[in-house]
């Protein structure tokens, strides 16, 4: 049985601009001609140096870089984003986030780059010395990421009721996934209430234990995140919040109306 040698890179994703009195050029000469790559669900950091033509660095600190990614079929316009300057003399970095991408298909695309002046107008960037402006980037889905499922909760349990004694009638969710239960380090949660004519309290509740947590409403598995008193509300009620917890849950005490349903994306 052999082992095989498997070898990690880290590196910044670099190219050579080139400038002159008449415009900043892309050193396309045969050793640094390559593609840019940009992967989806990550972010992506290219570096461009400028240099003159004797290969020496250029101070660009005064001047707007701003690249176009373009669509090569539709000829359309995906986004357009200012590269941003570096601490080094000479060298500016176009950052491309999850979010850029998320609606960008795989696949070959043309980008330029424009030089913005005091005059706020754009400028030409060449890519080689004959006055093309594109270049070509590769958009990559290697690392095979999904959206996150929204979940939903549309029934609701009676933990406690007047009926029986209690001091109210709470109704409660079940147990949705955290971001901690998924591995999402960022911890984002977006979370949507629907109700209709409803006036009472809404309590958002998360939890940190392994197992499934228990569904009573003073379960000590629980943590408050947020309180929501509402007065005859039917539109949709929004929150964001950041939370490391692997479980969700909402509570809520009605004195009249309903919630037909809770969506929450993490």
């Amino acid at each position: 049985m052999s082992y095989g040698d498997y070898r990690l890179y880290l590196y910044n994703d670099t190219i050579d601009l080139v400038v002159d009195n008449n415009g900043i050029y892309v050193d396309n000469r045969p050793m640094n001609n390559k593609k840019l790559t940009a992967h989806k669900g990550l972010t992506n950091e290219l570096y461009f140096n400028i240099r003159d033509k004797d290969r020496k660095l250029q101070n660009v600190f005064s001047d707007t870089l701003v690249a176009y990614l373009i669509n090569p079929t539709t000829k359309r316009r995906v986004f357009k984003k200012n590269l941003d300057h570096t601490s080094e003399v000479g060298q500016v970095m176009l950052e491309l986030i999850d979010g850029d991408l998320n609606n960008v298909d795989a696949g070959l695309y043309h980008i330029y780059i424009a030089r913005q002046k005091q005059d706020s107008r754009d400028y030409p960037v060449f890519s080689d010395q004959n006055s093309n402006l594109k270049f070509e980037i590769e958009i990559t889905e290697q690392i095979d990421q999904s959206p996150v499922e929204t979940q939903l909760a549309n029934s609701f349990t009676q933990v406690a009721s007047t009926g029986s004694g209690d001091p109210a009638n709470i109704f409660t969710t079940s147990a949705l996934f955290g971001n901690q239960d998924r591995n999402f380090n960022h911890a984002y949660h977006s979370l949507a209430i629907y109700p209709s004519a409803y006036t009472g309290n809404i309590t958002i509740q998360g939890s940190c234990v392994e197992n499934s947590p228990g569904s009573d409403d003073a379960s000590i598995d629980w943590f408050e995140v947020e309180k929501i008193p509402l007065t005859a509300q039917s539109n949709i009620v929004h929150r964001s919040f950041q939370l490391n917890a692997n479980w969700i849950r909402v509570l809520h005490t009605p004195d009249s109306g309903n919630i037909s349903q809770i969506l929450l994306r993490n």
